[in-house]
């Protein structure tokens, strides 16, 4: 068994999200679908897998299961109560984007990924020695604070202007590298530097770069009241929507025929570090960990062997958020999965992924 609960992002999360009092961001314009993929319904007994998956992940709370082999959805299920063109908030499946993020500033020749952070801020609290790989790894060493990056960044009325300047004050906690946090504050620092450095918002960049060339469109993205999007959690979207984004990281960068990212960039982003090697650079990997990393923010992985599913393929990926929002990549199997969901403690990564893959 790995590392006991820390409750702190999860129960952040989940006050914010009970308070009553408070009105939260929310970004629910419907989202048409487009023809971007043709659909070839999986038959027979492939389809009957799909299904009790489906019926599985709906009993608990789960509101949409797409699954695309190919150029091609296969399988689509929308619980009764959703309307899949409606927006839903992905929360820390935001933080994959900042893996072509990076790649692309990388290209461009705007950011090195060795790079030391404090050059560009030298207002850096937690010091030298953090670089934009660190950043990405969630080995940066930088404090959390989960009450003001978080839970904060999900109300309307918020009480930390600008949470990019925030998480450039905190302080280090450990020495970069070492070891690995999961928390906001990485990504915020991280939109700190971009911003210094493009003297405009990652968000806007993203758009330019990736989002508008590839036709991938959000309901809308949360901000801080300084304008910051939060790199971390910000993101609203649909499940085909999301799916896009899985089929241009499963194929290597490449959209339609269209190289958008670089080539073996991907690769890049699913490599993990010393700290972690179950997480790449934003994105979670089929791997095993030690004992004492602290994987406590999904209660859903798996305790014991590969993270995602101890018996499925070790090139799957993905990327997770809370209320279990799940993007999984295949790329040996040609497929892109994208699980949205509203919230269940019962909900199981390997267990929905062992009825997909193998319909036990």
């Amino acid at each position: 068994m790995r590392a006991g609960p820390n409750p702190l992002l999860p129960v952040a999360l989940a006050a914010a999200l009970a308070a009553g009092c408070q009105a939260r961001q929310a970004y629910e314009t419907a989202i048409p679908i487009d023809d971007s993929f043709p659909r070839r319904p999986a038959t027979g007994a492939l389809f009957e897998r799909y299904e009790a998956a489906a019926r599985w992940s709906e009993a608990r709370d789960g509101l949409a299961l797409v699954i695309l082999q190919g150029d091609a959805v296969i399988f689509e299920s929308y619980a009764r109560r959703y309307d899949p063109t409606t927006p839903v908030h992905i929360f820390s499946g935001t933080k994959s984007f900042s893996c072509a993020l990076a790649l692309l500033l990388e290209a461009d020749g705007a950011l090195r990924l060795d790079e030391d952070v404090q050059d560009t801020l030298p207002e850096l609290a937690a010091g030298p020695g953090i670089t934009p790989d660190t950043l990405l790894h969630f080995t940066s060493g930088i404090a959390q604070d989960n009450r003001a990056l978080t839970r904060d960044g999900l109300m309307e009325e918020q009480s930390i202007d600008d949470k990019y300047a925030y998480a450039v004050a905190l302080p280090s906690e450990s020495a970069p590298g070492e070891v690995f946090r999961y928390g906001s504050s990485h990504q915020a620092v991280l939109g700190a530097l971009i911003t210094a450095k493009l003297g405009q918002s990652p968000l806007v960049y993203l758009e330019e770069r990736l989002f508008t060339p590839m036709g991938l469109r959000f309901g809308g993205w949360n901000h801080d009241p300084a304008g910051n999007p939060m790199l971390a959690y910000g993101a609203w979207t649909t499940a085909n929507e999301w799916l896009k984004y899985g089929v241009l990281l499963r194929d290597d960068g490449v959209w339609q025929g269209e190289v958008l990212l670089p080539e073996g960039g991907v690769d890049r982003c699913t490599t993990g570090s010393a700290a972690n090697p179950a997480y790449g650079m934003t994105l979670w990997l089929n791997e095993d960990v030690a004992d004492d990393v602290d994987l406590s923010a999904f209660a859903s992985l798996a305790d014991d062997g590969r993270i995602l599913d101890p018996d499925g393929p070790a090139d799957l990926f993905a990327a997770a958020g809370y209320k279990d929002n799940r993007l999984v990549v295949v790329p040996s199997e040609d497929l892109v999965i994208v699980r949205l969901g509203d919230g269940s403690r019962r909900y199981s990564d390997p267990t929905l992924l062992r009825m997909i893959l193998r319909g036990e």
